[in-house]
């Protein structure tokens, strides 16, 4: 069945007809990759910094509390000027002052990290007043804050998260963000205590 289904394709694909459909997919994808590369930023290259790339589980509100730390490096002569960051379709978010985890008998502070805040501005892009400039061929440190409202029991979130500047130009990664480890040695304090 496989054989006979090969034979007939390519003795289509030696046709006259055959030769224009086969030139048309070729093209189709050729003009597929000089379309994605012409909306890539030119020179943006993007790492997560794992160890300070987390999740948590807020109590108070039932919501995850996510925050990723991305390293940026500008590899073009032109600065890039970042206007929005979202992770699988989540804006950032502005943080809030301090977030407390509970415990049985204690209670946990966690700290943000020490480099630039990326907030964004929210509401309609055209209303985007906010930005986060990258110089050329420098190395910055942005962490971002979202808030989601997928409540999970998973100790790792995957999902990608997508750059956009000012020229609507983009670069996506796909991110594993893990669960802060201060929450899971919270649950297990709270299991061996049951």
């Amino acid at each position: 069945m496989l054989q006979q289904a090969l034979k007939q394709l390519l003795q289509f694909l030696a046709t006259p007809t055959g030769n224009w459909v086969a030139l048309g997919v070729i093209a189709f994808i050729v003009l597929a990759v000089i379309y994605h590369k012409k909306r890539q930023i030119p020179g943006l290259t993007v790492e997560v910094i794992p160890e300070e790339t987390w999740f948590i589980n807020r109590d108070d509100n039932h919501r995850l509390a996510i925050v990723v730390s991305l390293h940026l490096i500008n590899k073009s002569s032109t600065p890039i000027r970042i206007r929005n960051c979202k992770l699988s379709g989540y804006s950032p978010k502005p943080p809030p002052e301090k977030l407390v985890l509970e415990g049985h008998d204690t209670s946990v502070e966690l700290t943000y990290p020490k480099y630039d805040l990326f907030a964004g501005a929210g509401g309609h892009p055209s209303e985007h007043t906010s930005e986060y400039v990258l110089n050329p061929y420098t190395e910055q440190r942005m962490w971002v804050f979202y808030h989601s409202g997928i409540v999970t029991m998973t100790n790792m979130l995957r999902a990608p998260i997508v750059i956009k500047d000012m020229n609507r130009k983009r670069k996506s990664i796909q991110v594993a963000v893990p669960r802060n480890m201060e929450q899971i040695q919270l649950y297990r304090e709270a299991a061996m205590r049951w």
